[in-house]
């Protein structure tokens, strides 16, 4: 008789072999796994340290040191082929086209308002078309206007001054431009007009918005007919306004394309060391500066990556006049506050800290009295 085992019993049989087999398997992989360890260790040991690499501060160029006289001339020298190729193409521009510089800030200012800049150089056009607003000789609703504009015109000619074509009075401004056509002709039919300081307010409210929009129109002057008068108006010249806009980018004019590239390079140079003080915040508050034509594309001239957590709330910087002061005083309508008058007219109200002494005096008063009511009783 031959005996035949199960077929259960070989399956178990096979089974066991099989997990013999993976226990030396696992056995050999820790082993192979602590050989390499000590192999790595050792490697280690024998590596000689490596050295600590400390993390270097990013320095930041700011315009002034950066943009050179040559930068100036090569963007100025693409600006002309620009040009040209403009005036083939549209008859819409002229022998004269205005280049402007487009500033582009990182962080917006809080207010705000205009920043005046002298240049070396003026940016009116060649045609000379310039008009002066200025005040009356004698107020009323009545007087003529034409006194005043003889006598401006004797002026000019005695010191010498040939640039102004038309002279302007404030009440000719009222009577003789009240409707929007006669405003926009007024715009159109010169390229630099300029105001008195003494009336800059009240010229800006009766012209309005659209004298704001374009560049060389409002340009304030201080007039001072004893003094330099020739002297007054090249400086008037000399400015341009940058009108900063709720926006990041704003415009300012340099000049034009039939001035000579070294009258628009110091321009363009004496802006960028301006902008240092009169633009908020600083040159560290610049991203981009580039050139353009009106209908053109930017050419840069400063670029910088320089993140917005370094720099603060830029504020617009309001030049005080020499004899200008705070006035403070007692303020009798309201009890316990001081008034603070600016200036430039504005007031500022401010309460003393006397209530929270008179309230915590009435408290313990109360108390007092409370006090003495349960004594008697």
């Amino acid at each position: 008789m031959v005996s035949v085992k199960p077929k259960f019993t070989r399956k178990k049989e096979h089974s066991v072999k099989l997990k013999s087999k993976k226990k030396i398997n696992n056995v050999g992989s820790k082993k192979k796994v602590a050989n390499t360890l000590k192999s790595l260790a050792k490697a280690s040991n024998n590596v000689a340290p490596k050295e600590i690499v400390k993390s270097k501060k990013i320095t930041y160029i700011m315009p002034s040191k950066y943009v050179s006289e040559e930068l100036v001339d090569l963007c100025l020298n693409a600006l002309q082929k620009i040009t040209a190729v403009h005036n083939k193409k549209n008859t819409i521009f002229g022998h004269e086209t205005s280049i402007f510089a487009e500033i582009r800030c990182i962080k917006i200012p809080q207010n705000k308002g205009n920043v005046k800049f002298v240049l070396p150089h003026s940016t009116a056009a060649s045609t000379r078309e310039i008009c002066l607003i200025t005040p009356d000789l004698k107020k009323g609703k009545k007087i003529d206007h034409e006194p005043t504009i003889d006598h401006w015109k004797d002026i000019f000619s005695e010191a010498g001054i040939n640039e102004i074509k038309t002279v302007l009075p404030l009440r000719q401004l009222k009577v003789e431009y009240d409707q929007y056509e006669l405003k926009r002709r007024l715009l159109t039919q010169h390229d630099f007009i300029m105001v008195d300081t003494r009336v800059l307010t009240h010229a800006s409210h009766l012209l309005g918005k659209m004298f704001f929009k374009k560049h060389n129109m409002l340009i304030p002057i201080k007039i001072n007919e004893k003094a330099n008068l020739k002297k007054d108006i090249d400086i008037g010249m000399r400015t341009v306004m940058l009108r900063l806009n709720e926006g990041h980018t704003s415009t300012i004019l340099v000049g034009h394309t039939s001035m000579s590239q070294k009258n628009l390079k110091e321009n363009i140079l004496s802006l960028i060391t301006q902008l240092n003080k009169r633009y908020p915040g600083g040159e560290a508050n610049i991203r981009s500066i580039s050139l353009k034509l009106p209908l053109s594309l930017s050419l840069p001239l400063y670029l910088t990556l320089r993140s917005t957590n370094t720099i603060g709330l830029p504020k617009l910087r309001h030049t005080k006049p020499k004899h200008s002061s705070i006035l403070e005083d007692e303020l009798s309508t309201i009890l316990d506050s001081t008034v603070r008058v600016a200036p430039d007219g504005t007031v500022h109200l401010k309460k003393t800290q006397n209530k929270k002494k008179l309230s915590n005096d009435n408290t313990e008063n109360g108390q007092d009295e409370s006090d003495a009511e349960i004594s008697e009783d």
